[in-house]
């Protein structure tokens, strides 16, 4: 007679881990304005418009009075955030685990990270000076490929770019564990993870040990002069090339999501159909319309049309089935007569492909690039008017709740922070530069 066994079914007390991105935000934003604001409202400030200079005073006492004028810069807080999760009560009545609980955690975490990649893009788009290519000796407006051999120069090249434009900052001030404490003044370095890697490399090839570092926020320690933080969350730019009408069935893709150009875009039938039109500068008005708003439907016409992704099209990344429009998710393209250019929040390196028959339409390798940013911290105003909170709202005739997390904020790089602030564009168009995903559920 065979022995048989009887196994019980064991279930752990808790849920998996996610590994979302660390938020740099409370280290290199002014929150000074999130208090006393609503949703509308408008901060101004002021600031000296014109130049004073230190005139001769005549031997009679004489002076010469100088203009004397003020602008004004504003933002208003108009940004409004959710996440959302809609629980069945029978759902978790086979499991002792927090449901709610963990879902409100994932929520924040949802919220968290778009501020903090508004925030990044915000530094990136609105930064006074510019370390590329150039820089170092090549073409200006072309990424830098980081290496043990140039890594020690950049943060050199910025500390001269800061002290050339007369940037107040403290030199001696580090880092430590308390994310929300008084940083102004404080030399910062955000980083994606693979200069991370090449800063490593660069300590080992010279046997110096760095220590160990807290890992509060992203922070890693220091290179150069710069307290460093790493983070997923840099802003990712590229410009496709195209100055010839593609030819039809022509492909582009961007993060996995394929884009067909069709002489005939056909009626809301194939997603991802971009209209080619009459010239080649309507058709990248086209492509950058579609990118905008990549969950609308153009009919076809003679120079207009494309087709959006509906909520069946979806992708694989990281593991999980997603839409493709949110896979999309923080991208703003803007078109020319010869090329589309795309800027993604929030992403790292993103992988771009394209299938094009005229070899003068290609990604240019170049222009493939991740945003890494020096900065003084406290030079990027941030107003979170509404801390993201959770409203449980139940849900009629059903025995369901709707779990909501949601916030309100805005942010805002004035003229004299944007001083403050160096965009390090860093080319990640090598395949052997890794692509990550923030897609975590």
């Amino acid at each position: 007679m065979a022995n048989t066994f009887n196994y019980k079914q064991v279930w752990t007390s808790d849920f998996q881990k996610s590994n979302w991105s660390m938020p740099i935000y409370p280290v290199i934003a002014d929150l000074q304005f999130s208090a006393g604001l609503k949703m509308g409202d408008t901060v101004n400030r002021r600031y000296r418009s014109n130049p004073i200079f230190a005139n001769d005073l005549s031997s009679s006492g004489g002076y010469s009075t100088q203009n004397y004028a003020e602008a004004n810069e504003t933002f208003t807080i108009s940004k409004q955030k959710e996440a959302s999760v809609r629980i069945v009560a029978t759902e978790v009545l086979h499991t002792d685990l927090n449901t709610t609980k963990s879902y409100g955690t994932q929520l924040s975490n949802a919220i968290y990270t778009e501020i903090d990649a508004d925030t990044l893009k915000a530094a990136y788009s609105s930064a006074g000076s510019v370390i590329d290519n150039g820089s170092i000796g090549g073409t200006a407006g072309d990424g830098i490929v980081a290496s043990i051999a140039n890594i020690a120069n950049l943060p050199v090249i910025a500390m001269e770019k800061f002290m050339g434009t007369n940037v107040v900052y403290v030199n001696n001030m580090r880092f430590g564990k308390l994310p929300y404490e008084d940083y102004g003044g404080m030399l910062t370095w955000v980083i994606p993870p693979q200069v991370w890697t090449v800063i490593q490399l660069y300590f080992m090839a010279r046997n110096t040990n760095k220590g160990d570092e807290v890992t509060t926020n992203g922070y890693v320690g220091q290179f150069g002069n710069f307290n460093t933080f790493v983070s997923n969350n840099l802003p990712f730019s590229a410009r496709l090339a195209l100055s010839v009408n593609p030819t039809d069935g022509d492909t582009i893709t961007i993060k996995g999501v394929v884009i067909t150009f069709k002489t005939t875009v056909d009626a809301g039938t194939t997603a991802g159909q971009v209209k080619i039109a009459s010239t080649v500068a309507l058709t990248n008005t086209n492509l950058a319309a579609f990118l905008n708003a990549p969950t609308t439907t153009v009919a076809d016409s003679t120079n207009a049309g494309y087709n959006g992704f509906g909520a069946s099209n979806t992708i694989s990344e990281n593991g999980f089935t997603i839409k493709k429009s949110d896979a999309l998710h923080g991208l703003t393209a803007t078109s020319s007569a010869t090329g589309t250019s795309i800027i993604i929040k929030g992403a790292g390196k993103v992988t771009v492909s394209s299938t094009l028959t005229n070899a003068a339409n290609l990604w240019t390798t170049a222009k493939q690039q991740v945003h890494s940013i020096f900065m003084v911290a406290k030079n990027i105003s941030l107003a979170v008017r509404k801390d993201p909170d959770i409203y449980e709202n139940p849900v009629s005739n059903s025995i369901a709740r709707d779990y909501v997390m949601w916030t309100v904020y805005d942010n805002k790089v004035f003229i004299d922070q944007a001083r403050a602030i160096i965009d390090l564009a860093l080319d990640v168009s090598s395949s052997s530069i890794t692509t990550y995903s923030n897609v975590h559920a």
